[in-house]
């Protein structure tokens, strides 16, 4: 009797320690952050947040839009420009330029993003806004707009502490999303070191993730008394690329890390459809394919709930390629819908 007690008694501990050992794998992290999110780089699904639309000062992760719209804006990285007596001496973090010293932009690039030069990104804000209207702080509010960062306003290009400057954990993590997607963006921020030519020195990126995570592949780190520490961190694992902001927060590095963990163990990446794959047939008999590719994060809960719906219509051209277009399609977890697509014939 003393025995089958010993045994029942057993039993119900396993199952107490298996389901305990469930929720922590389950559960999100307790995090430190004033604010913080946790998106999926890819889809930008937001698996959590806390307080992800309150404005604050966010520091040097500002200069993850100056890095993106410099690329985007300039044509040859290798050119040498000369640096203006302005840009020289910046307070705060620096990669030591001189008046008139000639610099190529990669490396500029790469002293904003690595060593988060204040005055390599004062250089390359005057070099690559020099022949707009609004200058650079005005094309990085258009862009912030553009990418549907609303509350965004940019006052200059490097996160020194001003009035009107302010961000969103949500806002960043549009910006950083788009932003990683540049395959010369990326190379920059997932770099350990580089060696700069220009500036006869190496760089080493102060952001610890690119080294200290196994997965992680960028991207900025920044800090001032009045933002605290923040970081957008980026981390990749069997093709699920996840994107972190913490804002404010002195525990930055092992926040981020501790929601990766998180965020791998209950979520994958699937791709849900394909461009040009085949989608059924109009009534004369015409095959119809997906025009575009979608790929989601989804639990394993999740996954088993996906349903794909259809409407099917007769060609018309919908854009000046002369594209025959045929209906959509719509893919659903469960009654939410989660992605809208077109069909075409062609």
């Amino acid at each position: 009797m003393i025995c089958r007690k010993l045994k029942i008694l057993l039993i119900l501990l396993c199952l107490l320690l298996y389901s305990s050992c469930i929720y922590r794998a389950e559960a999100i992290p307790d995090i430190y952050a004033q604010s913080y999110i946790v998106v999926d780089a890819k889809s930008g699904r937001i698996i959590s947040s806390r307080d992800p639309d309150m404005k604050l000062p966010i520091a040097s992760t500002t200069k993850i839009m100056t890095a993106i719209l410099a690329i985007e804006s300039i044509e040859d990285y290798d050119a040498k420009i000369e640096v203006p007596p302005s840009c020289a001496g910046i307070e705060g973090s620096s990669i030591y330029l001189k008046p008139k010293q000639k610099v190529s932009i990669r490396d500029l690039l790469y002293g904003t993003m690595l060593r988060s030069g204040n005055d390599a990104a004062q250089t390359l804000a005057e070099f690559a806004g020099r022949k707009d209207e609004d200058g650079f702080i005005g094309m990085m509010n258009k862009r912030a707009k553009e990418l549907g960062a609303y509350n965004s306003n940019f006052v200059n290009p490097h996160g020194l502490n001003a009035d009107n400057h302010y961000s969103t954990a949500y806002d960043l993590a549009i910006i950083s999303s788009h932003a990683m997607k540049n395959d010369l963006f990326r190379e920059i921020t997932s770099a350990e070191k580089y060696k700069a030519d220009s500036l006869n020195t190496f760089l080493y990126n102060k952001n610890k993730v690119v080294y200290e995570y196994e997965y992680g592949t960028g991207i900025k780190i920044g800090y001032t008394k009045a933002a605290g520490r923040c970081l957008v961190a980026s981390a990749q694992k069997d093709g699920t690329e996840i994107i972190a902001v913490v804002l404010n927060d002195n525990n930055w590095f092992q926040d981020c890390y501790k929601l990766f963990d998180w965020a791998f163990e209950k979520y994958k990446s699937y791709q849900i459809v394909e461009k040009g794959q085949f989608a059924g047939r109009t009534d004369d008999g015409a095959p119809v394919f997906i025009d575009d590719s979608f790929s989601y994060i989804l639990t394993d809960e999740e996954k088993e709930k996906v349903r794909y719906e259809s409407e099917i219509t007769l060609p018309h051209i919908i854009n000046n390629q002369r594209q025959n277009a045929c209906g959509v399609y719509r893919i659903y977890v469960g009654d939410e819908l989660i992605h809208t697509g077109s069909l075409v014939s062609k």
